[in-house]
């Protein structure tokens, strides 16, 4: 038992305080790991769940697949440009491979540019050819004499070289054309070759006044 009521009363109070600063380290330590420890937690979160996400863009123009391509959210185009195959003739010098994309972008592979075939030069008037070139040139079966259009490439007997030569077709191309040829027949008209993978619309159009069919 105490026999001074006013040194029990001093032991309250240290006992208050001991408890009042015991209270106010812990409101310390819960600041601080709600401070660096719950924000840092919250980032990795939201940076997990951006890697998860994705973008959708579509790829057209001078490609084998051209259509909806979905990519990480940091793709570039060179990422895009691996899932739908360039074709021999795209333009890659015109576009930056190193681009990052975006969700809903539109992107458009150009062709290389077209080299244009010149007509032949028609001979002065009054000027005479030799009867042996004149004879040749009616008896080719591909010239079009008549109507006064250059030389046409018969895509039905033509082989990998000559193929080549045509605006838009390099060597896969042509090889694609004869191994079509191969599989599915003769072409019956200049534009069954829209048939072959990776010849559209607009690469057909570049050639289709330079061929023809025939057996």
């Amino acid at each position: 038992m105490m026999s001074n009521p006013e040194d029990y009363g001093v032991i309250l109070l240290e006992r208050k305080i001991r408890y009042l600063w015991w209270g106010v380290l812990g409101l310390l330590i819960v600041a601080a790991v709600w401070k660096f420890i719950l924000p840092h937690n919250s980032a990795v979160m939201v940076e997990r769940a951006v890697e998860n996400r994705e973008i959708i863009v579509y790829v057209s123009g001078a490609v084998e697949k051209p259509g909806l391509v979905h990519l990480p959210v940091n793709a570039r185009l060179n990422d895009a440009l691996q899932q739908v195959g360039p074709l021999p003739e795209a333009n890659i010098d015109q576009i930056n491979p190193a681009e990052k994309l975006k969700d809903g972008q539109k992107i458009i592979v150009p062709y290389k540019p077209v080299l244009q075939l010149q007509p032949a030069a028609l001979p002065a008037a009054g000027s005479q050819e030799p009867q042996g070139q004149t004879a040749t040139a009616n008896l080719s079966p591909s010239a079009g004499a008549a109507s006064g259009s250059p030389n046409l490439i018969n895509i039905n007997t033509a082989d990998a070289a000559e193929l080549d030569k045509l605006p838009g077709i390099g060597p896969a191309l042509a090889e694609r054309i004869i191994q079509y040829r191969i599989e599915h027949g003769l072409f019956l008209q200049p534009e069954d070759l829209k048939k072959v993978s990776g010849i559209g619309n607009k690469t057909y159009a570049k050639m289709a006044d330079l061929v023809t069919v025939g057996p």
